[in-house]
């Protein structure tokens, strides 16, 4: 995956959190990994330690409990997997050592919010050749609605993988200069649905 630099665009300056379920005066308390510093996450992640799997640990459970808690919120994202907010993160706090990991997440998802699965969405099965996964069809939607502004595709926006929107991706990726195998990678959805937002 290449350096994403873009995503630095996208996280700005870390934010102060504002939390509806803090006390009266909007205190609360951090604890476990989003207490450590960015220095401590880039290197443990350096050395895919057994600290960094928890902290991935950590960070699922963070987006879960948003998931349960946030209002209009049935996926904070989209499709990012832990790796990718992982790459993100590490971006993030190269620059900033001393930045605490919950501020920097906190801001990484408020800035993702925007595009969230707002309500509950049937996962699809993706298989191309060898490679598989599974997006929201909410998600497919969006990606045929991209590849169709950028002229790739044509037709309704049925939110189903099929071999029209597996051409239009393959187009789409060759277009990026990238691998052109069909599949909705991280790489390819993030150019794909974020990189311009981020730039902005």
């Amino acid at each position: 995956m290449d350096k994403l630099r873009a995503c630095l665009a996208l996280l700005g300056s870390v934010v102060a959190f504002t939390a509806s379920a803090a006390d009266g005066t909007g205190s609360f308390s951090v604890r476990g990994a989003g207490l450590l510093t960015c220095d401590i996450f880039v290197k443990e992640r350096a050395q895919q330690s057994r600290a960094y799997l928890m902290i991935g640990g950590w960070l699922d459970g963070y987006i879960n409990g948003l998931n349960q808690y946030a209002p209009d919120t049935y996926d904070i994202v989209s499709f990012e997997s832990t790796e990718l907010l992982a790459v993100i993160i590490a971006e993030h706090c190269q620059a900033h050592p001393k930045d605490r990991l919950f501020s920097v997440v906190n801001t990484i998802v408020i800035r993702l919010g925007d595009d969230r699965i707002r309500e509950r969405s049937p996962l699809t099965a993706v298989k191309v050749g060898k490679y598989e996964t599974r997006l929201y069809e909410e998600t497919l939607r969006r990606v045929q609605r991209a590849l169709s502004e950028r002229g790739h595709f044509s037709g309704q926006l049925t939110g189903s993988w099929d071999d029209k929107t597996e051409r239009a991706l393959r187009a789409f990726q060759r277009a990026s200069d990238l691998q052109a195998t069909g599949f909705p990678d991280q790489k390819t959805l993030w150019r794909l649905l974020r990189r311009e937002r981020a730039a902005k």
